[in-house]
């Protein structure tokens, strides 16, 4: 056991039981001392076979040193070698021939001038070197031989002023541990250049390497970590720091921060392969964590950032779900096929519309639908929006307005089709439906032009015939008065004058109102078939606009508004007088009904002039209210109005417009007020004569 510990450790000597002034003395006395029965080391050895003889002390101490793998030389105060072994001797190559009792200060000046000590006098490195031994300073330090062995040299003092000191060979230890280091100089270097924290832990889960990235997540100090912490040590300092918090759905440990701890390691501790988890952190960050057990029991943690990677992934599927949700709440077919017509993708609408199919039905509709898609890969353009009829899942036939779009790759090469389809049946029914509407709308209005002609007839004719009326009762109550005298033979010549005078002035009245009521009556009728027949026919615009604003009399008597006329006569129009009446009756009841309050005085203008190239510039123009900047550009508009719910339908100017552009093959605008002018509406009605 001693000899073992002996090759183990230089100091053996002076630190286990085997002392050397057991056998020699520290002041100069002789090496041999007078043996001494009562010792130890002196009693008679057993004899465990015949003829061997027990060892006396002395050769029990030199056999112990011959059996070091130290070197060994003790000198005392005299600097007289008093004991050296043979291992001293194979480590400096030194002759046997030097033994104890010579000289140390010639032993070092014989190894100086071999070069043991580099260059320089040999004499005055002995002196150095006795110098430092007999202070034994520095107490440990390593010589290297100029055959570039390492030797350990560890010096003490004894109390006599000498000093003993051992030489080990420590040539391969100190290789080893250069290339050790080397090892972890590269293994630093490599860690500490890594994006990730990493760390090792030995079998008992203490740290032994570690670079700064994993400090930096760990919120630990490099101080700390040199201190050998455990597994268990770092994670309770993350849990009381807030670092680390224990997985979703754990028990509530309240302030038990052992309890966390502990729960934490149980379920991360030791894996039994290799395991990766990802966990929040407290300072906002995401971390996977992988660890990699080693087969002697000791674990490779490493820590990844990842938190730009959860964020991007988080926005990818924030924005994954927001362009699903985008595209499912789209009322519209959406799909992406392969090259090979394969549906790849759908929306909500569409597989609402197809069903579990989930591809349209076969027929014509599919085909072209085919077809489209050929020419979409074949030609690696889109097809613009078109109007299409094709059946959904149950059959029913729907009016689609359609795109498809290429998707292609890097080289431009269509990879997928991108179909788009609006859903218009609703659409295209309503537009029947308005145009339906609207011809019964502006058929309506017709009847209302006519139901206002109706009651101007009335109204104009009910004068004339009441003056008739009153005539004719007048004159037969004088035919009843002088037929009674005459019946009682009571005439005079008096009487039947005043009877002729009376039967003239009546009949004159009759025949003078009857011809206006007939004239009326004609102008009325005229009117009326021509806005009932629509038929083309020249006329004179001065005095058609005199009868359409005769049948227009009623309506304008129960306002304050006057309407002045600026048209030349003469000015024949070969067109369509029933329509332009109803143009001209729109534009003057919608004054009526927007332009003036009830009661309030106004005036309207109508002036028309000849242009060049046979074109006829009508302007119509009132003092009214004006048409406010906001809604001018949308006047024209069908069911555009601004008394919607108090009987305005808005088809008075759109019926204007059409009729305007469509049967007179002319124009009307509104019109910018002149200078000065602040109020009122203007239009500009522009017409071919013929």
């Amino acid at each position: 056991m001693a000899q073992t510990k002996a090759r183990q450790d230089p100091a053996w000597l002076l630190q286990w039981g085997v002392r050397l002034r057991t056998f020699v003395t520290m002041d100069g006395a002789p090496i041999l001392p007078a043996r001494n029965p009562d010792h130890p080391t002196n009693r008679p050895a057993p004899v465990d076979a015949p003829g061997q003889q027990p060892l006396a002390g002395d050769d029990l101490a030199m056999l112990a040193l011959e059996q070091m793998d130290q070197g060994v030389i003790l000198v005392d105060a005299a600097l007289t070698v008093r004991i050296i072994n043979s291992r001293l001797y194979d480590l400096f190559d030194v002759p046997r021939g030097y033994l104890p009792g010579d000289d140390c200060f010639g032993i070092i000046q014989f190894l100086a001038r071999r070069g043991e000590y580099g260059p320089g006098d040999p004499e005055a490195i002995a002196a150095r070197h006795m110098e430092r031994a007999r202070r034994a300073d520095p107490p440990l330090y390593e010589h290297r031989r100029p055959d570039g062995r390492v030797l350990e040299v560890r010096t003490r003092q004894t109390s006599g002023g000498g000093f003993v000191r051992t030489y080990s060979d420590v040539t391969e230890r100190r290789r080893a541990e250069d290339e050790l280091a080397t090892q972890r100089h590269l293994l630093r270097l490599t860690l500490e250049n890594m994006g990730q924290g990493i760390v090792l832990l030995d079998r008992d889960l203490h740290y032994m390497a570690w670079n700064s990235n994993a400090l930096q997540l760990f919120g630990m100090t490099e101080e700390v970590m040199r201190a050998n912490p455990s597994l268990v040590d770092v994670a309770r300092h993350q849990i009381a720091s807030g670092l680390v918090g224990l997985p979703a759905g754990s028990p509530d440990f309240g302030d038990d921060l052992d309890a966390k701890t502990a729960y934490l390691m149980e379920r991360i501790g030791r894996p039994e392969r290799e395991f990766v988890y990802a966990r929040p952190q407290g300072d906002g960050r995401f971390i996977e964590v992988r660890v990699v057990p080693l087969p002697d029991g000791g674990q490779v943690r490493t820590f990844t950032d990842i938190t730009n990677r959860v964020i991007a992934d988080e926005a990818l599927r924030q924005g994954r779900e927001i362009l699903t949700g985008v595209i499912d709440a789209i009322p519209a077919l959406i799909d992406v096929k392969d090259r090979d017509g394969t549906v790849r993708l759908t929306n909500r609408f569409y597989r609402e519309t197809y069903g579990p199919a989930v591809v349209p039905p076969p027929g014509e509709a599919a085909d072209r639908a085919a077809a489209l898609d050929r020419l979409v890969v074949d030609s690696g353009q889109g097809v613009p929006f078109h109007e299409d009829r094709a059946p959904d899942g149950c059959g029913v036939p729907r009016d689609w307005l359609t795109t498809k779009m290429p998707l292609t790759d890097e080289g431009g090469e269509v990879t997928h089709i991108v179909t788009v389809a609006l859903d218009i049946t609703a659409r295209k029914r309503a537009e029947a439906e308005l145009r339906d509407a609207q011809a019964s709308l502006i058929q309506a209005e017709k009847l209302s032009s006519l139901a206002q002609l109706v009651a101007g007839v009335a109204h104009e004719v009910n004068t004339p015939i009441g003056v008739t009326l009153t005539a004719i009762s007048h004159l037969g109550e004088e035919v009843a008065r002088i037929r009674a005298l005459f019946e009682e033979n009571r005439i005079r010549r008096r009487d039947f004058q005043e009877f002729l005078d009376v039967a003239w002035e009546s009949t004159r009245m009759i025949m003078t109102n009857v011809e206006r009521a007939t004239g009326l009556i004609q102008s009325f009728k005229q009117v009326a078939a021509d806005q009932a027949s629509g038929e083309r026919r020249p006329f004179d615009l001065a005095a058609y606009v005199d009868e359409v604003l005769l049948s227009l009399r009623p309506s304008l008597r129960r306002t304050r508004v006057v309407v002045e006329l600026d048209i030349p006569a003469g000015l024949i129009i070969d067109g369509y007088p029933g329509a332009f009446a109803q143009v001209l009756s729109n534009l003057v009841i919608n004054a009526l009904v927007h332009a003036f309050d009830e009661g309030e005085s106004g005036l309207i203008r109508l002036s028309a002039r000849e242009e060049p190239e046979g074109w006829i510039e009508m302007r119509y123009a009132d003092d009214g209210k004006g048409i406010p900047e906001a809604i001018r550009s949308r006047i024209f508009e069908p069911f555009f109005t601004t008394r919607r719910g108090l009987g305005a339908s808005g088809l008075g100017l759109s019926i204007c417009a059409n009729i305007m552009t469509a049967t007179m093959r002319g124009s009307i605008a509104l019109d910018r007020n002149g200078e000065g002018e602040e109020r009122g509406a203007r239009f500009l009605l522009r017409f071919p004569m013929g």
